[in-house]
Parts: structure tokens; C-alpha cells; sequence
């Protein structure tokens, strides 16, 4: 199962409200794991801004303000499924900076962070929820900015190691 999930990629490079990105995150399920009631959904889509950049991110909360940023390359070409399982992922983070917590405690390593674990197990759910398998969860969790080792470590800790086989990893 795809998620039925409408995308504007057609947005140049500016700030956007919520709702003119992803038109139906407010009525997204897995909102109800990550916040606390209806009304905390709708004030976070009403007031969180989606920033679009024409730098080559990929998707991240900025820790100051909660605004989340995408690269307008990877909003335009990223597979649905993966920019839905990353606007669940961020809006994890956005209920974490609600909470007062440090979304990149340099201590840790990234797929070390209380942060990054929570998010992850929720997006893994939700990944495996809509019907991905765990060579495609795999993929997902393997992001530029983590080792091979550090993928490997993820992947275990999320449940999908199974997937690293399938992909072809030897370990």
C-alpha cells in the first residue's frame, strides 16, 4: 500500500505553511503517536513553516524556531514514499523541539541520538504500515551523512536487518 498523500513539488524556493507542501499530513494517522491530541496536530500544521531551499538538503528541523527546511532538488525527485516517511520523521523532531530538546546533541553519534531513535522506530512503523519491506527500509535509512557501519547499527536497532542481506551487504 502507497500512502495516499498529496505533494506540491512544484514550489520554488521560499517559505510555505504546512498544508501547502504535504495537502493531507493533517490527517495523516501516525500524527496521533507523535502528538498528544487533535488540537496539538493542528497547531503544529497551522503554525510550523516549511521552508524550501535551492541548497542541496534533504529535510531537517531547525533546532532554534522548529521550521523544517527541504531542498527543493529532493522535494522534486525524492520517491513519494520517502518524503512522506521524512515528514513524519521531522515531525517527530518538531514535537521533540517542542519538548525543549536538543535534536543534534554532537555527544552522539547521529544514529546514537535519543532524538534519531525515537523518530526512526515511529517512520519504521510507519514505513512498514504503508507497506515497504525491510530492503526498501533499509534504503531509506541509509542517508549520506552516516557509515556503512553506522547504517548497519541503525538498521539493527530498527528491526530491518534482514534488508542489509537482501541489499547485499556482507556483514
Amino acid at each position: 500500500m502507497k500512502p495516499h498523500f498529496r505533494i506540491n513539488r512544484l514550489l520554488k524556493p521560499g517559505p510555505y505553511r504546512m498544508e501547502e507542501v504535504f495537502a493531507d499530513i493533517r490527517f495523516c494517522p501516525v500524527l496521533g503517536e507523535i502528538f498528544a491530541d487533535e488540537r496539538e496536530i493542528d497547531r503544529v500544521v497551522s503554525e510550523i513553516t516549511v521552508s524550501i531551499s535551492d541548497k542541496p538538503h534533504v529535510m531537517f528541523v531547525d533546532n532554534h524556531d522548529g521550521t523544517i527546511t527541504i531542498g527543493m532538488a529532493y522535494l522534486q525527485e525524492a520517491s513519494d514514499e520517502f518524503l512522506y516517511l521524512d515528514i513524519i520523521h521531522e515531525l517527530c523532531h518538531v514535537k521533540q523541539h517542542l519538548q525543549g530538546l536538543d535534536l543534534y546533541d554532537r555527544s552522539k553519534s547521529y544514529v546514537d541520538r535519543e532524538t534519531e531513535i525515537e523518530a526512526y522506530r515511529i517512520t519504521v512503523r510507519e514505513a512498514h504500515r504503508i507497506g515497504l519491506n525491510d530492503e526498501e527500509i533499509c534504503h531509506y535509512l541509509q542517508v549520506p551523512w552516516i557509515s556503512p557501519e553506522e547504517h548497519r547499527r541503525l538498521a539493527t536497532r530498527m528491526g530491518v536487518e534482514n534488508g542489509l542481506r537482501a541489499e547485499g551487504d556482507s556483514s
